[in-house]
């Protein structure tokens, strides 16, 4: 065999750009971890042992934090909040205490097996965001543990000449540690685009390549590769004529990149005058930073779970409401969806006592939980209320709503909540907007029942598509008929904004299908009146609708009803675009 022959690989590309050079293999730690009995009178000792661990983590996270602000701004130094959470919870610390106390083990072993019990829960998760916090866990467990043992982190010493990173995974701390110019991309074996390695390697402007599975195993250091983090491929050991192929895409790409940051102030209205509402998703309050930086406007979807997440016990309205009046006074004059729980009863924290379920993803989560566990619920939606007095525009929504019953329920109980905090005299808005999310499809078939009774729907592609395919996404054996332009996706995209404008409210989309500048065009032409994406994607869709036509959009979808297949109706829309901007498919495929 031919150790030097070309060879492709292809993950996940979650940062744009093009690297090239030598590899550097980042290694697991490799410091086993110590296991051992101790007496009962050793207790106090492990106990302080651990708190000491923990004040210099602290320290160390603040000063990450600090740097991280400084050179990449808040939205990245938002990161280390979780982890801060992580290290600041006393619920998790005190479990910690308790295996020592009554499992008589060292303070290392139990902090891991407490830290795992923590992962694997998150990791069960059906949304790729959440599943990814196990990173943060275990990021912050090592941190502990290594001040515990008293490791070192730089990674990177010695090294002279600027690599291509490779490893199973990077957390999140490690690479705000790294000296960026030491750096030439970063490729791991795990992770998805929400991971905070992706977010990180964003931040750094660092080409980047997840979910190469196996990659490791097939590289060596000083091994020459080529990433392009736009197509999620690695090339190994590349040849000249493929060197000379990425030097020209790289000069093209950066001339592309320059042009579109010159749209941030621009509006997204097609060739024919057609305006769209074009916003952005968002994790937490530090991320309102790179919505006004991509020029979005608003907020079209805030997931509030990392408030369920960052700590093992369920957040208190106080803290909740400190959260949505942040970004609520931070989006200002802009609008901003907050929706409301959207977790399974296996995932939250396990001071909220709910049986496990065999198929949680078609269980009591959601909405359907909220509205069982209405304590839950109701102090969800004060905070959000009492967040409403901050901005006129703030509005709320309601996650995997599958009858207009759901609908009604809900209302009777943020009725009760408006009294309550009215007979207190709260300051809320009391005509705050409420809309739902359409991502299971018995809501679609009858969105003209739930219309009525909200002021606008907001599609889940994800789960919409997901749901009415029978297919899981993140199983590799299925995952191909994963197929967001299937025509009986459309046909449900179709009634749902149809119903919408018999009634006079309006539809968005926030799952990926509107962050995917290809399928922008089809999205307009079905009548979509708000697109919500990433930050990162706002530019490409934003470019794409500036080029086209809105009578080409209505043309296509027109088209793509009598289509028999989502390849086609893909294919038509690849098409369009490549006539209209055909820039953006360099950076889109």
């Amino acid at each position: 065999m031919d150790v030097h022959r070309e060879l492709e690989f292809r993950g996940i590309g979650v940062s744009p750009g093009i690297a090239s050079g030598p590899v550097l293999l980042l290694k697991a730690d490799d410091h086993p971890l110590p296991e051992y009995a101790i007496p009962a009178e050793e207790v106090p000792r492990e106990m302080i042992r651990l708190e000491a661990a923990l004040i210099e983590t602290r320290r160390q996270l603040h000063e990450i934090q600090q740097r991280v602000g400084e050179a990449m701004g808040g939205e990245s130094a938002g990161i280390f909040e979780a982890h801060l959470h992580v290290v600041d919870d006393p619920s998790f610390v005190d479990e910690v205490y308790r295996d020592v106390r009554e499992k008589r083990k060292n303070i290392e072993k139990a902090l891991f097996e407490v830290s795992e019990r923590y992962a694997q829960t998150l990791l069960q998760m059906d949304d790729d965001y959440l599943r990814e916090r196990a990173t943060d866990i275990r990021d912050v467990t090592r941190r502990i543990l290594k001040n515990l043992m008293g490791g070192g982190f730089d990674l990177l010493a010695g090294l002279e000449t600027p690599r291509v990173l490779a490893a199973r995974d990077i957390a999140p701390s490690e690479m705000a540690a790294f000296d960026r110019r030491k750096i030439l991309g970063v490729v791991t074996e795990l992770g998805s685009p929400t991971s905070h390695t992706a977010i990180m390697a964003r931040a750094m402007d660092l080409p980047a390549i997840v979910g190469l599975r196996d990659l490791c195993g097939r590289l060596a250091d000083g091994d020459r590769v080529i990433l392009d983090g736009v197509r999620g491929v690695l090339v190994l050991n590349p040849s000249p004529s493929r060197e000379e192929d990425y030097g020209r895409i790289a000069r093209s790409r950066s001339i592309i990149q320059k042009r579109l940051a010159t749209l941030k102030e621009e509006e997204a209205v097609t060739l024919d005058g057609h305006a769209v509402v074009l916003s952005a998703n968002i994790e937490m309050p530090a991320d309102v930073e790179a919505v006004w930086a991509r020029g979005a406007r608003g907020v079209g979807l805030f997931r509030s779970e990392y408030l369920y997440l960052a700590r093992a016990g369920e957040p208190s309205e106080e803290r909740q409401y400190q959260a949505y009046a942040e970004v609520a006074r931070r989006i200002l004059p802009e609008s901003v969806i907050i929706r409301t729980l959207d977790l399974g009863g296996d995932k939250l924290p396990a001071s909220v006592k709910i049986p496990e379920e065999s198929n949680p993803f078609l269980g009591w989560r959601a909405i359907r939980l909220c509205l069982a566990r209405p304590e839950i619920f109701k102090t969800q939606l004060r905070a959000l209320l009492r967040a409403s007095a901050h901005n006129p525009n703030l509005r709320i929504m309601y996650p995997m709503v599958s009858s207009a019953g759901e609908v009604d329920q809900a209302g009777v109980l943020l009725e009760e909540c408006k009294a309550e905090l009215a007979a207190a005299g709260v300051a809320f808005n009391p005509d705050v907007d409420v809309g739902v999310m359409v991502e299971i499809p018995s809501a679609a078939l009858t969105a003209d029942l739930i219309a009525p009774k909200v002021k606008f729907f907001s599609i889940g592609t994800n789960d919409l598509v997901q749901y009415t395919l029978a297919v899981d996404r993140v199983n590799e054996r299925v995952a191909h008929l994963y197929e967001p332009t299937h025509p009986a996706v459309l046909k449900l995209i179709r009634l749902t904004v149809e119903a919408g404008r018999r009634h006079g409210i309006w539809t968005g989309v926030c799952g990926e299908m509107a962050g995917n500048p290809i399928l922008t065009p089809l999205l307009l032409g079905l009548g979509v009146d708000e697109l919500s994406a990433s930050p990162g994607a706002i530019p490409l869709v934003k470019d794409v609708i500036r080029h086209i036509r809105f009578s080409e959009a209505l043309e296509l979808a027109e088209a793509a009803r009598g289509m028999p297949t989502g390849a086609e109706v893909l294919e038509r829309c690849r098409a369009l675009v490549r006539r209209a901007a055909p820039e953006i498919l360099e950076l889109a495929e």
